[in-house]
């Protein structure tokens, strides 16, 4: 990674959590973001509830420290957490299998739910955004096969 790749990525993550240094979140490309693919994280399982929902089945963070660990032990901590998601959310996951792109999801979702397009690309997109950045899913971009 080049030292001027690096040094945004810092001032990013440094401005997320400390919001009167005012970074702004780098600009993505809308049409990229729309053309990338989410796909569940394979260390999560996830099962359906009683009521037809979601529910995932999150490990514990196993990459801690001696003192956090003995703390966890002390407390005995979970070994797992359980996160129940909503109907919307629910349809939403059982779509981030790796065939569908964000922007097939959000068209899905708008049918299903008789959204117009806005509410649907605003729901599905910010509901993306937090299941990546708690790690339950990753996003690729599909390549063309060369030859």
């Amino acid at each position: 990674m080049p030292a001027n790749e690096f040094g945004r990525k810092l001032k990013y993550a440094a401005g997320k959590y400390l919001p009167f240094l005012k970074i702004a979140p780098p600009v993505a490309d809308r049409k990229l973001v729309m053309n990338l693919r989410p796909l569940h994280n394979s260390q999560l399982t996830w099962e359906k509830g009683a009521n037809g929902d979601v529910v995932l089945v999150v490990p514990a963070n196993k990459n801690v420290g001696p003192v956090t660990r003995a703390i966890a032990k002390w407390a005995q901590a979970p070994s797992e957490r359980k996160v129940e998601l909503d109907e919307v959310g629910t349809f939403v996951w059982e779509l981030c299998d790796g065939t569908n792109t964000v922007e097939s999801i959000v068209q899905q979702t708008g049918r299903h739910y008789h959204m117009n397009r806005r509410e649907a690309e605003v729901s599905v997109t910010l509901f993306l955004e937090m299941l990546h950045d708690r790690h339950f899913i990753a996003f690729f971009k599909k390549t063309r096969k060369v030859g």
